[in-house]
């Protein structure tokens, strides 16, 4: 297995970090998306699985992330994270100019994913979410979504506590607590201008993903507590081609989850591209 760490000029000109894995003769790219206050070495039980199988994976630093450059966890818009995705994906289009290339979106990286599928679905050839929804996983108050519209335009920078407990992540202790020690994660606080556009997210994303055709995978936990809404997902997808599986038990990281639990994700993952190249 081949890897490859590297960086390109993201939107406004921040450096933004990318690693890859390839086999010897790749036969389709996978290009990931990671949640946030996350980073792109997180992802490596689907890099020990696919790769092997001939499939080449990318996945970037998102700006404030990670290897990345930028602000911690700040970005003035989503679409920012979209359009460094789209510089990427070039990338990976001039590196690999004839193979399919699939899109997977982890948490806030799924939503990444899906406003990236509004403006490029013609460049993908499958989108595959994990750990999405259609709601905020704990419950938000009128108040403080006013208050994150109101201080992301006068106070944009100004943070406020997630909450985010690791130990809803995973059943497996080892990922809780090298989550909790790893020095790039940063969950444990969001600008109030990525906190609105989160929210944002979940009073739009209903109203334009019914129009994609791409092929779909979701593959999300049934005790995730972190999103919410899962239950609406294969009813808002209109898609021909749309594979939804909800793991009974499974909490939000369902490619993290203990070894038992993770190899059944992950050969539901590889059987379904192997049935989309």
């Amino acid at each position: 297995m081949k890897h490859l760490e590297s960086e390109f000029e993201g939107i406004k000109g921040l450096k933004i970090y990318y690693q890859a894995w390839f086999p010897e003769t790749p036969k389709a790219v996978i290009q990931i998306v990671h949640g946030f206050g996350s980073h792109s070495g997180r992802y490596l039980n689907i890099v020990n699985k696919l790769v092997p199988l001939d499939y080449a994976i990318y996945a970037d630093d998102h700006r404030g992330h990670g290897k990345s450059e930028g602000k911690r966890n700040y970005a003035d818009f989503l679409d920012q994270y979209v359009e460094d995705e789209k510089l990427l994906y070039e990338i990976i289009k001039k590196q690999h100019p004839n193979l399919p290339i699939f899109m997977l979106g982890h948490s806030m990286g799924s939503f990444i994913a899906l406003y990236f599928t509004k403006k490029y679905e013609n460049l993908l050839n499958g989108l595959i979410l994990s750990g999405t929804g259609t709601k905020a996983g704990r419950k938000v108050s009128r108040f403080l979504k006013f208050m994150a519209k109101l201080f992301s335009k006068i106070a944009p920078h100004m943070k406020m506590s997630t909450g985010l407990d690791a130990k809803l992540l995973s059943h497996d202790p080892e990922v809780v607590r090298n989550y909790e020690q790893d020095p790039l994660v940063h969950t444990d606080k969001i600008p109030m201008r990525l906190s609105y556009e989160v929210l944002k997210y979940f009073n739009e994303v209903q109203t334009f993903v019914n129009t994609f055709k791409l092929p779909l995978l979701v593959q999300c936990g049934s005790e995730d507590k972190l999103t919410a809404g899962t239950e609406i997902l294969k009813d808002i997808f209109k898609m021909e081609d749309k594979t939804i599986i909800i793991y009974d038990g499974l909490y939000h990281e369902v490619y993290n989850e203990v070894e038992e639990d993770r190899e059944k994700v992950l050969k539901d993952l590889s059987d379904w591209l192997e049935n989309h190249i």
